[in-house]
């Protein structure tokens, strides 16, 4: 072995001890989320970062020509995120005030003619339920944390209400299209999502157009899974593609706003088939257990079975359902593997290369549990994946790679201690 190859595989070794290190120690690292404090702290560095991108660097128009519906999606997560931080914090706070103008600013750019160019006005309700339903959520989550109502905001918030009620009522699939001839159930969940909101903040006014949907929903769950499915058939709402990990956990946590006892139901098939445990590490499956598919445009990419996209919306997913145990675990490993970087006012993950996720990560970390299903059924009764055993598989890596590096010279001094 040349003195040149073993100085490049002495660089690899400690190069990748001290990888390995940071890793398993990082995984220490991540905000507690039942401490709310300590997790909004958290969660602002982040909408920091997000905000110098966003009125900086373009931000929304790079993530549109990413994805298809990255413009709003950037935006409606943004919003979401400061909309659940104004709700936590008192009227005259300059914290609160700086989150609920935000929250606005968010929902300004969704409503912007950039915003609705790729959609169509002829679909009903018009530029179809992806975009009304996530703007009409937004918009939802505004009224409800400002503590004097504005009322331009109001009426538009009810005629929104009232045009997606007649769409749901008119149609004959639960999950009316998003796109033209395309249909997506966890888009009509964030929705009917905004309706349930109303009735909490104002009176009930759409409660029978609610339990009628959820009974065409029940009827339409995958067959093999008995989970809402992926994607359905525009006129039917029968199932075109089954049971997703991106697409199941989104659904479950406007599901558990819309309705906890089916939520729950739900949840509990969903904790049979999709947790995953990969280097000891727990992750969500992007496919049920049995089945194997690629990753796409909504889960990204998809290695060893794991939902990169799934993963971390789970955070909020289990969060929702009052399994801090697991969220505190996967929130763990984001901090480790997405290797943050933090400043005095922001913090990033992978180099800030992938906003979408920090927005993403955002949200989900920020997510409340649902009091209604914390309090009827067990939590923290869930357990995947294990932190210390991932601790022994990197000790054993790093040991036997070091013995194989220098396996000669432990020989030479075995011999001479035997000789001696």
């Amino acid at each position: 072995m040349s003195r040149e190859f073993k100085i490049i595989i002495s660089i690899v070794i400690v190069l990748s001890f001290c990888l390995l290190t940071i890793i398993n120690i990082k995984l220490h690292y991540s905000p507690d989320l039942e401490n709310e404090v300590e997790t909004k702290k958290d969660v602002i560095l982040q909408l920091n970062f997000i905000e110098n991108q966003l009125k900086n660097n373009d931000l929304g128009r790079k993530m549109q020509r990413s994805y298809p519906e990255g413009y709003v999606f950037i935006h409606a997560l943004y919003g979401l995120t400061w909309a659940e931080i104004a709700k936590s914090e008192t009227q005259k706070s300059n914290l609160y005030i700086h989150a609920l103008t935000e929250a606005i600013y968010a929902y300004n750019q969704i409503n912007s003619a950039y915003a609705k160019r790729i959609f169509d006005i002829d679909l009903k309700p018009e530029y179809g339920v992806f975009y009304r339903g996530w703007k009409n959520y937004l918009l939802a989550k505004i009224i409800d944390s400002q503590f004097e109502k504005d009322t331009r905001i109001i009426h538009e918030f009810n005629s929104n209400c009232n045009e997606i009620a007649m769409a749901f009522s008119n149609s004959k699939s639960p999950f009316p299209e998003s796109y033209w001839y395309s249909s997506w159930p966890a888009d009509a969940f964030v929705a009917v999502a905004s309706l349930k909101l109303h009735d909490e903040i104002f009176k009930s006014e759409y409660d029978t157009i609610i339990s009628n949907w959820l009974i065409k929903v029940k009827s339409k769950v995958d067959k093999k899974t008995g989970l809402i499915p992926h994607s359905t058939n525009y006129k039917t709402g029968n199932k075109i593609e089954g049971t997703r990990g991106s697409s199941i956990c989104l659904s479950l946590i406007f599901l558990s706003e819309i309705n906890p006892e089916f939520a729950q139901q739900q949840f509990q098939i969903f904790m049979e088939k999709f947790p995953i445990s990969r280097f000891a590490l727990p992750a969500i499956r992007e496919y049920p257990e049995g089945v194997y598919g690629n990753g796409d445009i909504d889960s990204g990419p998809v290695i060893l079975d794991v939902s990169f996209a799934g993963t971390i919306v789970s955070i909020g997913t289990f969060k929702k359902f009052g399994e801090y145990n697991v969220a505190n675990k996967i929130s763990n490993c984001i901090e480790g593997f997405g290797f943050p970087i933090t400043t005095k006012n922001e913090k990033t993950y992978l180099l800030g290369t992938l906003p979408i996720a920090d927005a993403f990560i955002a949200w989900s970390r920020i997510q409340n549990s649902n009091k209604t299903i914390t309090q009827k059924y067990r939590t923290n009764n869930y357990n995947f994946g294990s932190i210390l055993l991932f601790h022994l598989y990197s000790a054993i890596i790093l040991i036997i790679t070091t013995l194989a590096y220098y396996r000669k010279k432990i020989i030479k001094i075995l011999k001479k201690q035997s000789q001696t």
